[in-house]
């Protein structure tokens, strides 16, 4: 194949044509409305050039370029995330493994342009998806542009690539042994309500709730805490309600949580209990030791890219994969 046909993308058949990137992609992956004449003609382009357009999914033929690209949000800048750090870690053995390299990129649900350049000039072979949202546009990009991908977490689609951790067990299982210590005015701290992973682990809480014999106050529910000033001013108000026990979705919102409370000469457990949904090292080393679940982060990263790799080569794979987790107790409960 000559070095001419390795260049032709979405864009060079958008240049030549004297069409538009959008127009073009939508008739080689047969969504929106493009006209049949459009088609044609993109399609003959196409044929002209050297390619061939893949018969049942009307994609172009890609090269190979042994580079994987991880996507990230980009507020995951500014934060030190153990759950990140480790999966990238397993991600990236992984991929050496099987002479890959990864390419990070930032994007959610609103700034998808660094993935839709990098799938555009045909960069990578597959898309790794670090979190998965409700009307996720990476999602919609990737199958845009018929792509590999996975999904580092739960898809409404279960023949989609996934791997992910069973949140809402993990999620269940605690709250449960949190009641039976005789813990049930429990306040549930969460953060990004469009990530799934939120919304799986407040469903495993509200089953356990449930189980019990107990509803769901309004008044100790609170999500989007995604600021300091949101957090500081749900934690004001739900201290009104007089909980017995704050479960926080995850690591870093228990470790700034806790830190507030100590700022309030709150005592955590003594007047207070605190519990977290993720567990890392920032919680283990904090005094007291938050009670949290303990999920494996970089056995998620290395499963999801192995999946990946492996459909990529034409293995067949089970396409949802859930690992587990174990409930770690510590001093914040008891």
């Amino acid at each position: 194949m000559d070095q001419t046909k390795h260049k032709l993308t979405v864009s060079a058949i958008a240049r030549e044509l004297g069409l538009s990137k959008t127009t073009v992609s939508r008739a080689l992956s047969g969504k929106g409305r493009v006209s049949q004449e459009t088609k044609d003609r993109i399609n003959e382009f196409i044929s002209h050039a050297g390619y061939e357009a893949a018969c049942s999914e009307n994609r172009l033929k890609r090269r190979q370029t042994n580079n994987l690209a991880l996507v990230i949000p980009p507020h995951f800048i500014q934060l030190d995330l153990p759950f990140l750090r480790k999966s990238m870690g397993g991600i990236c053995r992984m991929a050496a493994q099987r002479g890959y390299d990864i390419l990070l990129c930032y994007a959610d649900g609103k700034q998808t342009e660094q993935l839709e350049r990098q799938l555009d000039a045909g960069k990578v072979d597959g898309v790794i998806l670090s979190r998965t949202m409700v009307d996720d546009s990476c999602l919609a990009l990737v199958r845009r542009y018929g792509v590999p991908f996975v999904a580092m977490g739960r898809l409404a689609d279960p023949n989609a690539l996934q791997v992910d951790h069973d949140n809402v067990g993990a999620a269940r299982d605690l709250t449960r042994l949190l009641l039976q210590m005789g813990i049930q005015r429990i306040a549930y701290m969460g953060n990004r309500s469009s990530y799934t992973v939120s919304i799986d682990r407040i469903a495993g809480f509200r089953l356990a709730m449930e189980e019990f014999g107990l509803t769901l106050e309004p008044e100790l529910v609170y999500q989007e805490l995604n600021t300091e000033e949101s957090r500081v001013d749900a934690l004001e108000a739900v201290l009104e309600q007089k909980p017995e026990c704050l479960l926080c979705v995850d690591d870093r919102l228990a470790f700034d949580l806790l830190q507030d409370l100590r700022h309030r000469g709150i005592r955590v457990p003594g007047d207070l209990k605190l519990a977290s949904l993720y567990d890392s090292e920032i919680l283990v080393n904090m005094t007291p030791g938050v009670t949290a679940v303990q999920f494996d982060s970089a056995a998620l990263g290395t499963a999801a890219c192995r999946l990946l790799l492996d459909s990529i080569a034409g293995k067949e794979a089970v396409p949802r994969q859930i690992q587990g987790y174990q409930v770690i107790l510590r001093e914040s409960t008891k």
